[in-house]
């Protein structure tokens, strides 16, 4: 009896196994049933029917439309023109009054040298140009005087009253005095050469602003003595300004002189439209890139040099093309399709795309104005499945 008992507890275990591993079968089956029917965006509840199996999607249409082609780049804020002051003579600096900061416009002295050497030596200058004047007057005198000596000897030899020694020695008095006049000229082109140079160098010592713009920099005091290698300043025109970038040789041919530009610049709080005004002819070859210069407006000194500015170049503005949501373009497997909706059924197209910029795709081809494109649930999507179009919530 005590046998048949416990045989009867032997049997029943395996039977609990059993019915315990039916019933995870069955539940394992029931939720990948219903994982299945959700990622078809069916209703579980739902009957037997096409309905339970569509897709649930959100739609939008293909419209014709404008869209900007533009390029992204990062650059330097620079000043438009920057120039160095440097001394042209040597000697002490004894006003130098600008700053940092200031505003100078060109011409305006902005620094003198001492002068008391340079105008000594001005004036010596002028003395000797004096000298050298008077020394040619006097031997313009004595060439007239020779040339009339020589006049009246011709005619007495030529009436036989005086010998040939006298005419011979009156010539030669008279080619002596023409050669004085041309060394006097020569000393009085030297005089005058040495005078306009101690007067430029005097001049000199007044130093003028050659640029009109703003102090830079400020690098030596008065009471320093300073030379033609000596910077005392620099001058900088900030308006406009400047950005340079530095242009991808792959993307050389994209870029043209007069193209419109947006700055942006101190983290976004200044925006500035500017143009390309200038494109270098040649490309760096350790860089691979060739420079370009972005000119933009800047009268309220906003853009500083030396600030990081991203700069959005427009290419082209195209109007009349077909546009569809950028988020309805599907690449995978090394195609660019689409899926279109007809009468509740999901078709797979395939698409050349142009410029996308603004969340919108310029289809080149594929698609025409009016067709309706998949823009949500498009990757669950195969050729011919039927879809359930949603409305945005």
């Amino acid at each position: 009896m005590a046998r048949a008992e416990g045989h009867g507890l032997s049997m029943g275990v395996p039977l609990k196994r059993l019915v315990v591993i039916a019933a995870a079968v069955i539940g394992l089956l029931a939720v990948v049933s219903v994982v299945g029917l959700v990622r078809r965006g069916a209703d579980p509840a739902a009957g037997d029917g096409e309905g339970a199996f569509a897709v649930s999607v959100e739609v939008a249409p293909v419209e014709l439309g404008s869209i900007r082609h533009t390029v992204h780049y990062v650059g330097s804020v620079h000043a438009y023109e920057s120039v160095t002051i440097l001394p042209k003579v040597t000697g002490i600096l004894t006003s130098f009054p600008i700053q940092i900061g200031d505003e100078v416009t060109q011409g305006q002295p902005i620094a003198v040298i001492d002068d008391a050497e340079f105008k000594q030596r001005l004036d010596q200058a002028q003395a000797n140009l004096q000298l050298a004047q008077a020394q040619l007057q006097r031997a313009k005198i004595n060439l007239d005087l020779a040339e009339r000596e020589l006049g009246r000897v011709q005619t007495m030899a030529s009436q036989g009253l005086t010998s040939d020694q006298l005419l011979d020695q009156a010539t030669s008095k008279r080619d002596g005095a023409k050669a004085d006049v041309q060394l006097a000229e020569a000393d009085v082109t030297r005089a005058s050469a040495a005078y306009d140079e101690a007067q430029i160098n005097y001049e000199n010592t007044k130093i003028t602003a050659r640029l009109t713009g703003s102090v830079d920099d400020r690098r030596v005091d008065a009471g320093a003595l300073v030379s033609p290698a000596t910077p005392l300043c620099t001058i900088v025109r900030t308006d406009p300004a400047k950005v340079i970038l530095n242009i991808p040789e792959a993307e050389i041919e994209t870029l043209h002189v007069g193209s419109d530009a947006l700055v942006t610049a101190a983290a976004g709080t200044v925006e500035v439209h500017g143009r390309v005004e200038r494109v270098s002819p040649t490309v760096d070859p350790a860089t691979r890139t060739m420079t370009a210069e972005v000119v933009v407006p800047n009268s309220n000194g906003a853009l500083r040099p030396g600030m990081y500015a991203e700069v959005e170049i427009l290419l082209e503005n195209k109007a009349g093309v077909v546009l569809a949501p950028e988020q309805a373009i599907v690449r995978r497997e090394g195609r660019t399709e689409v899926f279109t909706v007809t009468d509740g059924v999901a078709h797979n197209v395939q698409v050349t795309v142009g410029v996308t910029a603004d969340g919108k795709a310029e289809v080149v081809d594929g698609l025409a104005a009016g067709d309706t494109v998949v823009v949500r649930g498009q990757y669950l999507l195969n050729e011919g499945d039927p879809v359930r179009v949603q409305t945005p919530a």
